[in-house]
């Protein structure tokens, strides 16, 4: 397999993963999903099946419950670069490493969810 497939393999692979995410945010029905996003409803089961076949079952059952946050863990020591207090008085402390387009993906979710 060439890289180039790789890439475009795991950038199909992302772009699923996002949008099942969104559905189970969603409160939609698959069907009526998969229509307001212009997906194909049976390459949408699919992808589902795929995903969640390479998951360990704790994963599953998570996957069925999602959470806006995951354990992390925090080094000792301040290395934080940006500290932000959340609206639910939780603290997100960002490293000096993170660049800016993942800093711009974790304020999106933060705001999508309500956070800030």
């Amino acid at each position: 397999m060439s890289r180039q497939q790789m890439k475009s393999n795991n950038e199909k692979r992302q772009f699923w993963r996002m949008a099942i995410e969104t559905w189970r945010d969603s409160g939609m029905s698959v069907s009526k999903f998969c229509r307001a996003e212009g997906l194909a409803e049976g390459t949408f089961y699919n992808w589902r099946k795929k995903l969640a076949d390479g998951q360990p079952q704790t994963s599953k059952q998570a996957a069925r419950n999602p959470s806006a946050f995951i354990k992390v863990a925090i080094p000792r020591g301040n290395h934080a670069l940006l500290e932000l207090v959340l609206s639910s008085g939780n603290t997100l402390r960002i490293g000096s490493g993170a660049d800016s387009k993942t800093l711009s993906s974790v304020l999106s979710v933060l705001h999508r969810e309500g956070l800030c």
